[in-house]
């Protein structure tokens, strides 16, 4: 226990309160193997990647793409009339493409289209699914109370109304499976059958069953998790989208000073995690983060940072691939194993980039 958690212990404060953030050492050591990588293509939004018998996809904003890695270009598949939240492929080939206050819809390789019959409070900030077996979708809902656009108020607002749902594709019932998750972001199947999911704002990877509360795998991650892909050689590849700072912490424990930033000021000026360092004049700092001599430290707190780690069939962190605060592989929400590579999307960027997976480069 680290000496925050003792004193906040002390004075009948648990952990969630502590202002230590794990640090990011051992397996998570940084490193610049995200920015020295290959650079596939640019595309601005670029998010949500899958593979699919049909080939590589993944979203831009309001536009489901298809890529060719070949040639190094997309070819727009679909646009959608707000943005795309989530992707998902089953085995034939059709694709699940959830829409911002639109709901889920299946998009199959002749280019069909049918709308799921969702509740309306599952609509908005669906971040995550899988197909179980023909029938079924299981999807995760990052909250019941803002959009995925609004990412941020839910995190400051000590968002915990997520929910693992599942949809059943032939009679569109939808059953919840799991409730009070604080911002399910990512989903992957187990071993044994059970369902995994990471849970954002509480740093972690869990465990859910059909009864009691979720096991956590993963815990006290230093950034928050986002998506998880299933590797081939056993496995899983994690998403981590931002870093988790001492200063965020401290705003997320000061309730009144909370309130009244998230009242008065624009999100994208709020201290707190983000996608992206844009260089903007009025963003918040932390001592440390500020250019000296024009030039920004490789260790310096910034909001944004890049990170994949590999895990290993029990959920245990093995290798891990950094963009730190001096690179621009930023904002990591995504990653898929596809042709023997590991492909990456840097929202911060609006870059993919391809790790090779062959014998020699793999962790």
């Amino acid at each position: 226990m680290g000496i925050f958690s003792r004193i906040y212990a002390l004075f009948g404060r648990g952990d969630e309160d502590a202002l230590s953030v794990p640090p990011m050492d051992g397996v998570y050591k940084p490193n610049n193997r995200l920015d020295t990588t290959e650079r596939v293509l640019d595309l601005p939004s670029i998010d949500n990647l899958v593979a699919s018998p049909a080939g590589l996809h993944c979203s831009g904003g309001n536009s489901l793409f298809r890529i060719d890695v070949g040639n190094r270009s997309t070819s727009l598949v679909r646009q959608f009339d707000g943005p795309i939240t989530m992707l998902a492929a089953d085995p034939n080939g059709d694709i699940a493409v959830a829409i911002e206050g639109t709901g889920v819809r299946i998009v199959t390789p002749s280019g069909d289209r049918r709308q799921l019959d969702l509740p309306l409070e599952y609509t908005s900030c669906i971040t995550a699914s899988l197909f179980d077996g023909a029938d079924n979708l299981l999807l995760t809902v990052g909250s019941r109370q803002h959009p995925m656009s609004d990412w941020k108020r839910d995190l400051m607002s000590h968002g915990a109304t997520g929910q693992l749902i599942r949809h059943v594709l032939s009679t569109g019932k939808t059953e919840v499976l799991q409730s009070g998750m604080a911002f399910p972001y990512g989903i992957a199947r187990l071993a044994d059958g059970a369902v995994a999911a990471t849970e954002s704002w509480r740093h972690r990877i869990v465990a859910l069953a059909s009864a009691g509360a979720p096991r956590t795998l993963l815990g006290e991650l230093p950034a928050y998790p986002a998506r998880l892909a299933p590797a081939s050689d056993g496995g899983y590849w994690l998403a981590l989208f931002a870093p988790r700072r001492q200063l965020t912490e401290l705003v997320l424990n000061e309730d009144d000073y909370r309130m009244e930033m998230m009242a008065t000021i624009l999100p994208e000026a709020w201290i707190g995690p983000d996608f992206a360092d844009n260089g903007d004049e009025e963003q918040p700092l932390q001592s440390g983060s500020v250019r000296q001599m024009g030039v920004m430290k490789p260790w310096a707190p910034s909001r944004s940072y890049g990170l994949v780690v590999r895990l290993d069939a029990g959920m245990q962190p093995v290798a891990s691939y950094h963009s730190r605060a001096d690179g621009r592989t930023h904002g990591i929400a995504s990653m898929v194993e596809f042709e023997g590579s590991l492909f990456v999307a840097s929202r911060g960027a609006g870059t993919l980039v391809r790790l090779d997976l062959t014998a020699g480069a793999r962790p």
